[in-house]
C-alpha cells in the first residue's frame, strides 16, 4: 500500500478577516483555497506550512496553530489514486504582506463572506467550524468527477486541561521547537452503573486509561474506538469530550496531544492486546465509581515509575478528575 501524501493548508487571520488565495496553476487551478502544498520527505509538517506559505504568497508565518486534519481517501492526483492527509493551520501573526506569485493570488475575505462556491466542495463542511474557533478532523471521499460521495467531520476537544513537562517530575525541559508531534485518544470508560475501567499494567506498576496513538490516515474518533476494543474489549458510545492534555517528553523529543472522551461501555467483543501490552501485564479492572478509580491512580508510588509512566499517571489523573465533574 502506498504511503499517504501529506500536505499543508494555511489561512491567515486578522480579527474577522482572513486571507485565502486563488490557485493559478497545477492541482486545483481556478479554485480559492488555503495556502499550502506537499510536505517534503523528512520535513516537519509545521516547517512545510511556513515554507509553502512564504513560497506561495510571500508571507512568513511567525505565530500559528494547528486547527485540524482532513483525510482524503482515494483522491486522484496527477493521474494516481491514493490517500492525502491535509494538515490545517491558522496564522495570527506573520512577516510581510500577502502578494501575488506564479502560484497563487491572495485575497482578503470577511469571515462571514467566504466564497464557498469557488472552493473545493469539502470546505463548506469544515471551514465554518474553524472560523468559529473550533478544532476539527474530517474524512472525505471524492469520485473521479470530484464530487463528494462520503464524508465525516468531528469536533476535537479544545479545552486545554493540562500541559505536562519534564520539569513537573524534577527533570530538565527541552526545546519545544525540536519536538515531534503525535496525537492520541483516550477514554474514561464507564458502565451503566457508572463503574470506571482502568488498564492495570500489572508488571509495570501503573494504571492507564484505555486508548492510544492515532495512526497515520486515521481520525482521533476512529483511533478511540479501535484502541478501546484492543485494550479493554468493549465497543463504546462516545458521550462527550473532556478536553486535551499536552505532554512535552524531552527524553524522546515528543510532543503528544491526547484527546480525552467520556465513553459508555457497550457490547463486550474481546480484547486484542499487542505483544508489548501482554508483556506489561495489561488487565482491565473495574472500579465502583470515579472516586475509587482516582484513588487507585493517586496511590501509585510514582518514585519507582519509569519515565513514561510518570507522564501516564499525571495525564490519567487529569482526565479522571475532568470526568468526575460530569458524572
Amino acid at each position: 500500500m502506498n504511503k499517504p501524501m501529506h500536505v499543508t493548508w494555511m489561512m491567515l487571520r486578522r480579527g474577522n478577516r482572513v486571507v485565502l488565495a486563488l490557485k493559478k496553476r497545477g492541482f486545483g487551478i481556478g479554485k480559492i483555497n488555503g495556502i499550502g502544498g506537499k510536505v517534503d520527505p523528512g520535513e516537519r509538517i509545521e516547517d512545510a506550512a511556513v515554507r509553502e506559505t512564504f513560497e506561495e504568497i510571500g508571507v512568513r508565518a511567525t505565530k500559528f496553530e494547528e486547527v485540524g486534519t482532513i483525510i482524503f481517501d482515494e483522491l486522484v492526483y496527477k493521474g494516481k489514486r491514493g490517500q492525502s492527509i491535509m494538515h490545517c493551520f491558522v496564522a495570527s501573526e506573520w512577516e510581510g504582506e500577502p502578494e501575488e506569485t506564479d502560484e497563487m493570488k491572495p485575497f482578503w475575505f470577511g469571515a462571514d463572506k467566504i466564497p464557498y462556491t469557488k472552493m473545493w466542495a469539502d470546505d463548506e463542511f469544515w471551514l465554518p467550524q474553524v472560523l468559529d474557533g473550533k478544532k476539527i478532523e474530517g474524512r472525505f471521499r471524492y469520485d473521479d468527477d470530484f464530487k463528494i460521495t462520503d464524508w465525516a467531520v468531528n469536533i476535537l476537544p479544545d479545552k486545554l486541561l493540562a500541559t505536562l513537562r519534564d520539569s513537573d517530575f524534577g527533570l530538565t525541559d527541552g526545546d519545544e521547537g525540536s519536538y515531534e508531534s503525535r496525537h492520541a485518544a483516550r477514554a474514561v470508560l464507564v458502565s451503566e452503573k457508572n463503574e470506571v475501567a482502568l488498564i492495570d499494567a500489572t508488571n509495570r506498576g501503573y494504571f492507564k486509561l484505555p486508548g492510544g496513538g492515532v495512526d497515520e490516515g486515521e481520525l482521533a474518533h476512529e483511533a478511540l474506538v479501535r484502541e478501546v476494543i484492543e485494550e479493554a474489549g468493549y465497543e463504546i458510545d462516545i458521550l462527550e469530550d473532556l478536553g486535551r492534555v499536552v505532554e512535552h517528553r524531552n527524553k524522546f523529543g515528543l510532543k503528544q496531544t491526547s484527546y480525552g472522551f467520556l465513553c459508555r461501555a457497550g457490547k463486550y467483543v474481546g480484547d486484542n492486546l499487542m505483544d508489548d501490552e501482554v508483556e506489561d501485564g495489561f488487565e482491565l479492572k473495574w472500579f465502583a465509581n470515579i472516586d475509587a478509580a482516582i484513588a487507585a491512580v493517586e496511590q501509585v508510588d510514582t518514585s519507582k515509575m519509569t519515565y513514561q509512566a510518570k507522564f501516564f499517571t499525571a495525564r490519567e489523573l487529569v482526565f479522571l478528575r475532568a470526568a468526575k465533574t460530569k458524572l
